[in-house]
Formats: C-alpha cells, structure tokens, sequence
C-alpha cells in the first residue's frame, strides 16, 4: 500500500472514530437531558396536583387522614383536563379514580405495584415501557401519605425529538465525512508529492541518472533534497571520474598487451621442439588474449556509458545473421563437444546494427557452451511474433539462480554458481546494453530441462 492511500486511510478511520464518539456521546447527552427535563416536569406537575388534591381534602374531608373516593373522583375530573391521562390510588394501592375510562396500562400489575409501593413510602418512581412513562408521586397532606398519584405520560414525542436529533446528527456526519475525505485527500497528495519526487530520484540515482530534485520550502524534506542532489553531485563526479580511469587504463594496458601477444606469438615460432617452452608460450598467448578480451569489453562498456560508441542501423535480415553467426561458432561448439539445433524463419526483418547484433549473438552462444556439459544441446530459435522478432537460445546447463537473474546484467557480476569457470562478468552488461540500443529486452528464465533459457525480442521491420 503506498504512503498516500495509509495517510488517506488513517485520516478518515480517525475522522470516522471522532464522529462516532462526538455522536454517540451527544446524543446520550440529549437524551439524558431530555429524560431529566421528563422527570422535572412530572416532578412539576405532581406538586401542583399534590397541592391542588391536599387542598380540596382538607375543605371536603375535614382534615381526615384518608382520601375518600368522592374527592378523588371530583379533583381527578378537574386534573385530567390538565395533566391528562392520571390515576389516583389510596394507600392500600386500590384504585379510587382515573382521567380516563380505559383503565388498562401496558406494564404487569407487579411492575405497577412496585412504582406505587415506592411512591407510598413517599419517593417518586417511574416506569417507562412501550414509549410510555408510569410515574407516581405521594399525595402528602400534614405530613402523612393520604394517596397516590400516577401519571401516564406518553413519550412519542420524546422519542420523535431524540429521532430527529440523531437524523441531524448523522446527515452533519456524512457531510462532515465527505468534506474530511476530501480534505485527507488532499492534504496527503500535498505530503506526499515531495516523497514521490525523492522516491523518483532515488530509483533514478539506482540506474546512474542524477537528476536533481526541485522541492521548494525549508522544512525537512526541502532540506533532505538538498542533500539528496548534493550526494548525487558527489556520485555523478565519482563514477565519472572511475569511468575515466578505467578508460585510460584500458587504452594503456592495450599498447603493451599488443607487444607481449606479438612476442609470444614470435617465440611460439622459434622455440623448436622444447615442450616445457611450448606450454609456457601456450598459456602466455591464451591469457593475453584472455587479458585483451577483458579490456576490449571494458572499453566497450566505457564508450557504452559515455556515449562514443556509434551505432549504424540498417534494415537487415535477422534470419541470415542468425544462421551466419551460428555457422562461424560450429568450431567453438565442436571445442565444447555441444550440438547446435536451430529453428530459424526465413525472412525476419529488423532495423539494427550487424556487428552489435553479432557480437549479442556470439556472447550469448558462448555463454551457452562454457555454462553447458560436453554432450548437451544448444537450442536456437527465431520467429515473429505480430510486431516482434522473438530469438531463444535454450541450454542445458548450470542455470542461473532466481536470485541473480536480475544481477548478472550489472558489470563484473557473476551468479554465485559460476565463480568456478573463467569469465569477466562483462558479457551480458554488454548484450544488455546493446539490446537497449536496439529499442528490444532481453530475459533469463530456466530452461524446461533445466539450464537457462534468454529470450530476445526486437521490433520487426516490413
């Protein structure tokens, strides 16, 4: 997953967080403050009643301590016009009067019994079931419980109320939501931009192009890029500087390697039948030519990466090259005791430059035969593919483990499993760069009967 999207997720899962908690909490808080503002007023509405019923009591019962059935009928005609749907109880929990003629509620006679014994002792309680509240309340006169009010309170409103709110609430979060996505967005492009351009930079410092990297400000990735094109300075000036080097000590090294091969080749002439001289000389001219090979492909590699090496593209027949070239190594295969079998279709055109194209094949081929058993096969094949000219060399060798696959292009390297046999590790850095100039790829995979497999592909010509 990459920066931007883990930023854009972190925003919004901290966004979504936030609201949830800002939403669940103020929505219990105006539900509690809706059910404390019920119970004040229920608490309200009680004392006036109490107040009203202890009043009439007095007037009509003489200051009894109990509450006759003909006060209770008469105040709660007058109440319910007011508070609406009540009951009044004795102290012995009987019902003495309702508002209503319906005298059935919604909650059971023990959860009813339980309000109104609390209420007898003198407390409020209350009772909400079914979007109603059953609250009751003391009728206190001198001091002493005469009766018991209940109210009947319905709370649709109530819950219509913390409904709407909640409705409020969650549009206001979704809008939020979108604006805080857009926001993430955009805040995590801008923060992420300037890690880009450096994440850029560094693969394009990993394939030597030091391109400097413009990140305007003062904050510390500003500052991390001046140091990134600084180091990219110094690297730039460095490989420049090893890269000359090595082209001067290549061309130096070539004077006295053409005199000692000379010489070599003079006494292999004049040494007669002397066999200890004869295998010195042998060797003395092998590992010249070996030592002159090496420094061909490093200054090879060195006109390569600086530019000088010239490229002559023409229109050419990559069928007949491929057969010519494999023709001219049937001497070197024979050497290696490795047989050749091609595969080749006539009239493959591309546009390309013979002798690089030779030299591709030739190194290849080469490969094929050092990394291969004596008795194995070499197998090269060539056909065209709607646009592309696809060649295969297919051997039987050692292989190339995954791991090097993807190295063995870089100069001087060479896969863990070929230290043992003679090479330079210059080869395919060359073939890479060559086939690159051709505008084609090449690519290593194991060979079906194992060894390895390169496959070539160049745009065709008509």
């Amino acid at each position: 997953m990459k920066l931007k999207e883990k930023l854009i997720i972190y925003y919004l899962s901290t966004t979504f967080l936030v609201l949830f908690f800002v939403g669940f909490t103020a929505l219990n808080a105006i539900k509690g403050l809706c059910i404390n503002t019920m119970e004040q007023q229920l608490i309200d509405q009680s004392s006036l009643a109490e107040f009203y019923i202890s009043q009439i009591h007095a007037l009509q019962n003489q200051g009894s301590g109990e509450l006759s059935d003909e006060t209770a009928q008469y105040v709660i005609g007058k109440l319910g016009l007011v508070f609406g749907n009540i009951r009044i109880y004795d102290r012995n929990l009987r019902l003495q009067a309702a508002s209503k003629e319906n005298t059935e509620i919604n909650i059971t006679d023990a959860e009813n019994t339980e309000i109104l014994s609390a209420a007898a002792k003198g407390n409020y309680a209350y009772l909400v079931r079914d979007s109603i509240a059953y609250f009751t309340s003391p009728i206190i006169f001198e001091d002493n419980t005469i009766g018991i009010l209940e109210f009947i309170y319905p709370m649709s409103f109530l819950e219509s109320l913390i409904m709407g709110v909640g409705n409020i609430l969650l549009i206001s979060g979704i809008i939020f939501a979108v604006l805080m996505s857009l926001i993430s967005i955009y805040i995590a492009s801008r923060l992420t931009k300037p890690i880009n351009k450096l994440a850029a930079a560094a693969k394009n410092y990993a394939n030597r192009v030091f391109t400097p990297v413009e990140i305007k400000g003062s904050d510390e990735i500003s500052q991390l890029s001046r140091s990134f094109n600084a180091m990219g300075a110094q690297l730039q000036d460095y490989i420049q500087r090893q890269k000359q080097f090595v082209s001067n000590v290549s061309h130096e090294l070539r004077t006295p390697l053409t005199a000692i091969k000379g010489y070599s080749e003079f006494l292999a002439d004049e040494i007669g039948d002397n066999p200890d001289l004869k295998k010195a000389v042998f060797h003395l001219i092998n590992e010249s030519d070996r030592l002159a090979k090496l420094v061909d492909e490093v200054l090879t590699l060195s006109r390569l990466e600086t530019g000088r090496e010239e490229f002559h593209f023409n229109r050419l027949n990559l069928s007949n090259l491929v057969k010519d070239t494999i023709d001219k190594m049937l001497l070197r295969a024979q050497k290696y005791e490795i047989e050749i079998i091609s595969n080749i279709m006539p009239e493959v055109y591309i546009k390309g430059d013979k002798e690089k194209l030779v030299q591709i094949l030739v190194n290849l081929l080469d490969n094929a035969f050092k990394y291969s058993p004596s008795l194995s096969t070499v197998r090269v094949s060539l056909y065209k593919d709607t646009s592309e000219a696809i060649l295969m060399i297919v051997d039987q060798g050692i292989g190339i483990p995954e791991k090097d696959r993807s190295k063995v292009f870089q100069r001087f390297y060479r896969a863990e499993n070929a230290y043992n046999i003679s090479g330079t590790g210059l080869g395919l850095s060359i073939v890479k760069q060559f086939v690159d100039a051709h505008k084609g790829s090449i690519k290593l995979t194991a060979g079906a009967e194992g060894g390895t497999t390169v496959i070539l592909r160049f745009p065709t010509e008509v």
